[in-house]
């Protein structure tokens, strides 16, 4: 078990842990202690494999967002947890997999692509079925003023769709965000945060059209969603954010015509993947993903962007991480949220 902290132009405080290559015995001990202040894990059933995972953490100011892989597992939070536990609401995508219990009393039921809303003090009780999940842990007093204590567990499919792609957004660029915007990024997410909760906005605000700042911003959102999508044209986002394609085609010379930003906003998302730790897919896989012809393509328009082919940023990144990383224990996570 080891954690990297990073700090200043090297990038932001962060913990890994995977429990990846360890005897099982040893992966559940190092992942049930990981989880101990939060939650308890167990098996699912008396013969079912013991639970592991991996978890990467960053900290964001005074916000914690994770990135979490579990196995097939049972979590209960009990009221001893809940009551030695800071006070915030964890806000979480489901990349994949899924959970079925009762938070809070209330039943639960989350798959890939939904995003919950769970208070800290929530008693829990769910199964957990191969899930990849990200969520950011905001502290009660950032919301204030918000009903939060009556928001539902899940949101609305409009404002779940704008909430999943910023999650998303935010995550991807954490293994190269600099410490020094860490405050900028956490407040800028606050506030979105409050526009999207706040049930007196008027539903123009969930089209995306204030609450993204205009059409400009709606489209940067709609290409960050759809990166993995081949047909990612100028008719596809133009038809998305119900404007003309001579329009779009206005709002993007800026940026060098519409494909020349999507092209940009690819190669952007497999540096940032290269640069994650918890990131274990292969070159020909990212390709696949964010809709290169091939490897081979993905790797000569990176180094045309980049200077330096995929394969040299992937190791350059994790040699450095390794240089300034330094050794620790759990608690580092658990101090940040106790801080917040």
């Amino acid at each position: 078990m080891s954690t990297e902290e990073t700090t200043g132009e090297a990038g932001l405080p962060h913990f890994f842990l995977t429990t990846s290559g360890l005897p099982p015995g040893e992966a559940f001990e190092r992942w049930r202690t990981l989880l101990a202040p939060m939650y308890e894990t167990v098996p699912t059933t008396p013969s079912a494999p013991l639970p592991f995972g991996a978890n990467i953490a960053y900290q964001i100011g005074d916000l914690v967002t994770h990135r979490t892989a579990l196995s097939t597992q049972r979590l209960l939070r009990d009221r001893r947890r809940v009551e030695a536990g800071p006070d915030h609401y964890m806000v979480q995508l489901y990349r994949s997999g899924r959970f079925q219990g009762t938070v809070g009393g209330k039943p639960l039921s989350a798959s890939r692509g939904t995003v919950t809303l769970i208070g800290r003090r929530h008693l829990l009780d769910g199964l957990l079925d191969r899930a990849d999940a990200i969520g950011i842990a905001v502290p009660f007093t950032r919301l204030h003023g918000l009903s939060i204590e009556t928001h539902d567990l899940l949101f609305d499919a409009a404002r779940n769709r704008l909430l999943a792609a910023r999650i998303l957004d935010i995550y991807r660029r954490l293994p190269t965000t600099r410490a020094d915007k860490a405050s900028a990024l956490a407040d800028d997410l606050v506030a979105f945060l409050h526009r999207l909760l706040d049930g007196s906005q008027a539903k123009d605000v969930l089209d995306g059209l204030e609450l993204d700042g205009g059409h400009r911003a709606l489209a940067r959102m709609v290409v960050q969603a759809n990166l993995s999508r081949p047909d990612l044209s100028p008719e596809f986002i133009a038809g998305e954010i119900r404007v003309s394609r001579a329009t779009l085609y206005r709002m993007f010379e800026p940026e060098g015509g519409v494909m020349h930003f999507v092209q940009g906003e690819r190669l952007l998302a497999v540096r940032d993947a290269l640069a994650d730790p918890m990131e274990m897919r292969t070159l020909t896989r990212l390709a696949e993903v964010f809709a290169f012809s091939s490897a081979s393509q993905l790797s000569r328009s990176f180094r045309n962007r980049y200077g330096v082919p995929p394969q040299v940023w992937r190791g350059e990144r994790r040699v450095v991480a390794q240089r300034i990383g330094g050794q620790g224990t759990v608690q580092h996570v658990w101090k940040w949220l106790r801080e917040t």
